[in-house]
């Protein structure tokens, strides 16, 4: 193998497949990236940790074809670090890679081509194109709420629903849960994946702003790939049922407020100053003629404050983990919503005033006044 390439173009792609490279692991290969040169003048660059591989194609002049494998963190800080517009990278006669940038040579190890896993690339069932950056902001506006254990695995990644041309993502840890929805521009079967919480993480990194205008996701009954740009991500899924979301979404939360977000947000954030570090703390709220007080006390002091709200028919007091009421509240791409109630002890529901794209609902904590 005997390449020359841009060496910004280079870290870029060395970044993105990086994300799917073993921090730790038995196999030295699995803590490497693969280089494969093809006399086409094609660089192809994978990382594969066993559940998530991504691939990334750039443009080389390729002098000789062939394949290695680079340990990435060494890979990635050697490019990175170098004051070059062209890199080169080849194999030499010692079996090393050999790489040069302006006036630094390094020669390093190699690893057997041979010994890096094939990326999964099972038999597609099914796919969807979906706008790229309506893809991103649905997973950063419900992924807060996935399940940080593993005791339920299913809840450690978001459900992805496709009825006709309606795509939903939901994700729930049994004590909050977040539900986008986004329409579609064409009509489909009905469909659910389960993708891990991580898969996600890594893709919105890597999903530019530019480029494809869309993103297209095909799966199986257990992988999906997700192809954009220049990259192909493939991951396993979560297998099993999902929970029944929409039961918990029960109609009978007859107490319903008009609230401005940024105003909640705000004092639900200065609140929280006084909270950090104690864990099992939370926020109240008491709902009472056209305001909501927010409180809360801790050994660092006490804080009491008030937002302004449309006129309820209704007294109530309750109260939230600051953490998951902060979260779905930052979610909330609009000006005003409406929080839907019922008791001191049933959950909040958080949902737009005019549209009907995102439901966001937490569970009440018990107040010591209780």
């Amino acid at each position: 193998m005997n390449i020359l390439c841009s060496k910004d173009i280079l870290n870029e792609n060395i970044n993105i497949v990086a994300k799917a490279v073993s921090n730790r692991s038995t196999l030295p290969v699995l803590e490497g990236i693969y280089l494969k040169a093809e006399e086409s003048g094609k660089l192809i660059l994978k990382g594969n940790d066993m559940e998530l591989s991504i691939e990334a194609e750039m443009s080389a002049s390729v002098k000789a074809a062939g394949e290695a494998v680079i340990n990435a963190k060494i890979f990635g800080n050697i490019i990175k670090t170098l004051s070059c517009e062209s890199v080169s990278i080849e194999i030499n006669e010692r079996n090393n890679i050999l790489i040069r940038g302006g006036k630094a040579k390094f020669e390093i190890p190699l690893i057997s081509a041979s010994e890096f896993p094939e990326i999964v690339k099972p038999q597609l069932q099914y796919s969807v194109k979906i706008d790229k950056g309506t893809l991103k902001d649905m997973i950063n506006k419900t992924i807060f709420s996935v399940s940080l254990t593993d005791t339920r695995p299913v809840l450690t990644g978001c459900l992805l629903e496709i009825d006709k041309n309606i795509l939903k993502m939901v994700a729930l840890d049994g004590y909050r849960m977040a539900v986008r929805k986004a329409v579609i521009e064409e009509e489909l079967e009905n469909n659910k994946i389960i993708i891990p919480a991580k898969a996600l993480n890594e893709l919105t990194k890597i999903i530019k702003d530019d480029g494809d205008e869309f993103i297209k996701i095909s799966c199986t009954s257990n992988h999906a790939l997700f192809e954009f740009d220049n990259c192909k991500m493939y991951t396993r899924l979560i297998e099993g049922e999902y929970i029944n979301y929409e039961s918990i979404i029960t109609p009978d939360f007859e107490k319903e407020i008009e609230c401005p977000v940024d105003e909640l947000y705000s004092a639900i954030s200065r609140a929280s100053l006084l909270l950090s570090g104690e864990a099992g703390k939370s926020v109240k709220m008491r709902v009472e003629r056209d305001n909501i007080n927010i409180s809360c006390e801790s050994q660092s002091g006490s804080v009491d404050d008030n937002i302004g709200v449309d006129n309820p028919d209704f007294e109530l007091t309750i109260g939230f983990n600051h953490r998951y009421l902060s979260d779905a509240l930052k979610a909330c791409d609009c000006e005003r919503v409406k929080l839907k109630l019922k008791a001191s002890r049933t959950p909040l529901i958080i949902e737009p005033i005019e549209e009907d794209n995102f439901l966001y609902l937490i569970l009440p904590v018990r107040l010591n006044e209780e």
